[in-house]
């Protein structure tokens, strides 16, 4: 069964790109750091794949950033997204 939640998608991809750019990383970066492909992080950046929870903390790891505080980011977005802020 195939789950999606586009305007999850749009709140995680907006959190990491804002997150990785604020780290002052490259996608390149972030991949070398999070041991993942650049192709991956542009993948997740552009909302065309879903990251495994490994992968979310892996990324969290690599962008210097605690998971519980970067979920909580994504989950802000979220809610404004679904208030159409």
């Amino acid at each position: 069964m195939e789950r999606t939640n586009d305007l999850l998608l749009q709140a995680f991809a907006e959190v990491l790109r804002t997150t990785r750019l604020a780290a002052g990383l490259s996608q390149e970066e972030l991949a070398a750091r999070a041991d993942v492909s650049t192709r991956f992080v542009s993948f997740l950046e552009t909302r065309r794949r879903q990251p495994t929870l490994t992968a979310l903390h892996a990324l969290c790891l690599g962008l210097g950033q605690d998971f519980g505080a970067f979920s909580e980011a994504v989950d802000r977005r979220y809610q404004e997204l679904r208030r159409g802020s």
